[in-house]
């Protein structure tokens, strides 16, 4: 494939190129471009795995900026591994193993394959160090765990996760809205937009704007993913001092499963009918989940 692209291009650019060439291969079959490229094909074939492999490229490119690296004859191995071995912290092995994939058809992609190479040749050891898969537990004292975050920032995300059952993903995306009393969330897991009525609890609803209009200070000075790296790191060490199971920051939407249940049962409803109102606030698709993360 002739590369239209220069090794000393600007990453923004590299990025912009990458996509336009991957895409190419969306709707084209496979077997197509296998026969063509002789048994490998460099394209992707799916929107699913496009999105979601350059916007793994896009978080790559941010955080390169962020070292001072902006070209892509700059970038070296070492930054691709810190970048990978930073999100160990918080990704799963089977998150990592993807991230790892995207990054070396990017840097393929971009004439890179030193790089490509290197990921190719350290695949195995790079997912192996994100966090087995396992259940997340809900903290026993949440509220204390909160208390020992040392960064504000961090406390900010940590009581948004506990008060409303988001993602750490979904954090900066929350919105409020103050005369419904809802906090909607948009384009959450697989695509869903959640939406949560605070009205019967507008002392926490209230809480929640508070802390989301710190949150957005915040965001104004730091980019979200040094702040999320962050995070998890004193998470990490909260819980330590806490004396509590670490099982990541899930463990504060296992807290919300809990208590919202709680309230709901108090409120008269059967546990059927409350495990319904959460799953649709959690965003999750079957009942089963909510009981799931009720147990926790």
């Amino acid at each position: 494939m002739e590369l239209g692209i220069k090794r000393n291009s600007g990453l923004t650019y590299a990025l912009k190129y990458a996509a336009k060439v991957l895409k190419q291969g969306i709707g084209i079959s496979k077997h197509e471009v296998y026969k063509r490229f002789g048994g490998k094909s460099p394209l992707i074939h799916s929107y699913s795995t496009f999105n979601r492999y350059m916007g793994i490229a896009k978080e790559f490119v941010n955080w390169a900026k962020e070292q001072g690296v902006n070209r892509l004859d700059k970038v070296q191995y070492e930054h691709v591994r810190d970048f990978l071995l930073s999100k160990s912290e918080y990704c799963s092995m089977r998150t990592l193993k993807v991230n790892a994939s995207a990054l070396r058809k990017f840097f393929e992609t971009v004439g890179r394959e030193d790089i490509a190479e290197r990921i190719g040749e350290d695949y195995q050891e790079i997912y192996s160090k994100g966090r087995a898969p396992g259940r997340a537990l809900a903290f026993a004292h949440p509220e204390r765990v909160i208390s020992l975050l040392k960064e504000d920032v961090h406390k900010v995300i940590a009581e948004l996760q506990l008060l409303t059952g988001a993602r750490i993903g979904d954090i900066k995306k929350i919105q409020v809205l103050p005369e419904e009393k809802k906090v909607v969330i948009t384009k959450s897991k697989g695509g869903r937009t959640r939406e949560i009525d605070c009205s019967d609890r507008p002392e926490k609803f209230e809480r929640i704007k508070e802390l989301v209009g710190e949150l957005r200070e915040y965001l104004k000075g730091s980019s979200w993913s040094s702040i999320r790296e962050g995070y998890y790191r004193d998470l990490r060490q909260a819980v330590c001092r806490s004396g509590e199971i670490y099982t990541g920051s899930h463990a504060f939407r296992v807290n919300y499963v809990k208590e919202r249940l709680r309230e709901l049962r108090e409120r008269g409803y059967s546990e059927k009918e409350a495990l319904q109102i959460i799953e649709y606030e959690i965003g999750h698709s079957r009942i089963e989940m909510s009981a799931y993360y009720s147990r926790g």
